[in-house]
């Protein structure tokens, strides 16, 4: 399947639904469920269903950002935090107005430790159209990206750093 560099207007009617699981396929690698996924939401019972009217924006970010990302490194790219809806939004402390409400944004992390994460952020930022790409990381020693999509003529390609999840600063890739 040829992936497009930018998409204008992402086709939802092209979802596809795997048989073995009834699993919404955003991409060969990408499903909506792990968008929708999340602890928290599930502790707290919070429903995190994404609205129909978001799911080009997912899709969107998936074939630009997500899919080009796992095909080029040929691993698994793991969601740690997709889609929140406003309530889980403000469970865990999400921006006011968090990209991830919208759809447009995700936390990714992988779990191949040959691979430093941190050339994984270097590379998408040096190859890939983004928003905002944000290296993320904690003095427990947590580290994620934060990726996202808003559309071709939108983008920003904004690179940050955050080390204490309240103070983000310009950070240019290596």
């Amino acid at each position: 399947m040829q992936l497009s560099k930018h998409l204008a207007a992402p086709n939802v009617a092209a979802l596809s639904h795997s048989s073995e699981l009834n699993v919404v396929r955003l991409t060969p690698h990408f499903s909506i469920e792990e968008f929708e996924r999340s602890d928290t939401a599930k502790r707290k019972g919070i429903d995190n269903t994404v609205p129909k009217a978001l799911l080009p924006n997912i899709q969107a970010l998936c074939e630009n950002v997500l899919e080009p990302l796992r095909q080029h490194f040929g691993m698994p790219i793991y969601i740690s935090s997709g889609y929140r809806c406003p309530a889980l939004n403000r469970s865990v402390n999400g921006a006011r107005k968090s990209q991830h409400m919208k759809g447009e944004a995700a936390d990714i992390y992988i779990k191949n430790t040959e691979m430093p994460l941190k050339a994984i952020f270097d590379w998408m930022a040096k190859h890939l159209d983004y928003d905002q790409i944000i290296w993320e990381t904690r003095p427990s020693g947590s580290k994620w990206i934060h990726v996202s999509y808003v559309s071709e003529d939108k983008n920003r390609r904004k690179a940050l750093k955050c080390e204490d999840g309240k103070h983000y600063l310009p950070f240019r890739a290596m």
